[in-house]
């Protein structure tokens, strides 16, 4: 049932503006010898000093490449940069060794993790690395994924605020209230992310200790067990909440920085954390999809628009959100993660009966042809669990392992990518060791039709 916001939203025509949500994507990507290990090269040459580079860097391991893209106007924008970003990466790397890895948990790790190397980055953020790794098993750092960063148009929140003075004092206060309508629902309706788009079935060598499931699983990067999870657990009760227990467990020790805190959802404002809550929340990281290998960017295009579709929803139907509401969430979440890969989910009379209402949805709202298409695809892989990513990637395993699936296809994105950038101007982040402006940067990279390679949902 259509929420006051979602009323407003469609009786003053808003529908358009709402569905122009700004988007950023990051995606974490391993540089691997072909072999299935992680590489020893070091961050390629042709991208500069990824200490300064903005949109091309290493994550925590000095293997582990991670795409920025600037934010973009709506999903569409959003998927070409990231493709001009990946693009970009595979361009420079060594092509006789290096490839992407296409998975979210790692290749194989070496016997002595010792031998892992970080990232080289400024001193203020290695000391940020040897606090972490002198609390944290270094394991726990290198599952990879695809965060979505969200923010509404200015337009829409000023448009909304002329209606709803009477019940927000400012224009921060609505867009908090906003926002924490769009977190309650990804917080509740997690679970179902993870069993569409969960794809990380299994590990190879080296990464588990003393246990490990006895069957391929969902997705052990969203489980807190297997994942990159802190301990505190964070409040999503709102934007105020969250706030203000991320400062608590900062300031007892818990937690280093608002930037370990690894949860499903982070709460961000461009004047930092202390007093995000009376300036308004800018935007939100979701932080819950694995790497998609049908995809050679980790993220199918129709990913991004059920993610946009959520949001919409989210924002104009009414919450169900109450004070068991996260505890209840994180459990469903952690059930799923661990399923067989194959199974039917437990929760799949809840999820039959959501999809149900976001096809509803898209009919009262009139949504594109494609967004109709999309939940037709995801509507199938509730039905029938063997097509769901994890139950298909189970498929492709062989002697314990996906070694073999996922070099093949990192080799073909590779070979894809390189055929297309052959054609065009390779991006250079930097030019006599100069970084270029942000429109030279638009015009030689992101202002191209760049197109990359999709797999039919069926697994290759």
């Amino acid at each position: 049932m259509l929420g006051e916001i979602g009323k407003l939203i469609l009786n003053q025509d808003l529908e358009a503006t709402m569905m122009d949500v700004r988007m950023g994507l990051e995606v974490e990507m391993h540089r691997v010898e072909k072999d299935g290990r992680l590489t020893t090269h070091d961050f390629p040459e042709e991208l500069g000093d990824q200490k300064q580079n903005r949109h091309i860097k290493n994550d925590f391991l000095n293997s582990q490449s991670e795409l920025i893209t600037p934010t973009a106007d709506n999903s569409a924008e959003a998927v070409r940069d990231l493709t001009a970003l990946n693009h970009t990466l595979r361009a420079s790397l060594s092509q006789d060794d290096d490839l992407l890895w296409p998975l979210s948990m790692p290749p194989i790790l070496p016997e002595d993790l010792s031998t892992l190397e970080i990232s080289h980055v400024t001193p203020e953020k290695a000391e940020y690395y040897r606090n972490w790794l002198s609390r944290h098993d270094i394991r726990r750092s290198v599952p990879t994924g695809v965060h979505i960063n969200l923010s509404f148009d200015d337009a829409l929140t000023e448009s909304l605020f002329a209606y709803l003075k009477d019940e927000y004092d400012t224009p921060a206060k609505l867009k908090n209230a906003m926002f924490d309508k769009v977190v309650h629902g990804f917080v509740q309706y997690r679970w179902l992310l993870t069993y569409l788009f969960g794809a990380a079935p299994i590990t190879e060598k080296n990464y588990y200790t003393d246990t490990r499931p006895d069957h391929p699983v969902r997705s052990l990067r969203s489980s807190r067990n297997f994942g990159l999870f802190s301990e505190f657990r964070g409040d999503y009760t709102s934007v105020a909440a969250y706030e203000k227990a991320i400062l608590a467990a900062i300031d007892s020790g818990q937690i280093q920085g608002e930037s370990e805190f690894h949860g499903p959802i982070r709460l961000k404002s461009v004047g930092g954390l202390e007093g995000m809550a009376e300036r308004g929340l800018d935007y939100l990281e979701l932080r819950m999809l694995d790497l998609d290998p049908t995809s050679s960017i980790g993220v199918r295009d129709s990913t991004v628009r059920f993610v946009r579709l959520l949001v919409m929803y989210f924002m104009m139907t009414e919450s169900t959100w109450n004070a068991h509401s996260q505890q209840l969430a994180e459990e469903m979440n952690e059930q799923v993660a661990l399923e067989p890969a194959t199974s039917m989910t437990s929760y799949q009379t809840q999820a039959l009966e959501f999809m149900d209402k976001l096809q509803g949805f898209v009919a009262d709202v009139g949504l594109s042809v494609n967004v109709q298409r999309t939940l037709k695809e995801l509507y199938q892989r509730v039905v029938n669990p063997a097509t769901t990513l994890s139950a298909q990637l189970e498929t492709m395993i062989v002697d314990d392992s996906l070694v073999e699936y996922a070099i093949r296809q990192a080799q073909m994105y590779q070979d894809a990518a390189i055929e297309e950038i052959q054609s065009r101007r390779i991006y250079k982040m930097s030019v006599d060791g100069q970084y270029v402006s942000d429109q030279k940067l638009r015009e030689i990279l992101f202002d191209q039709p760049w197109h990359h390679v999709e797999y039919p949902a069926e697994i290759r």
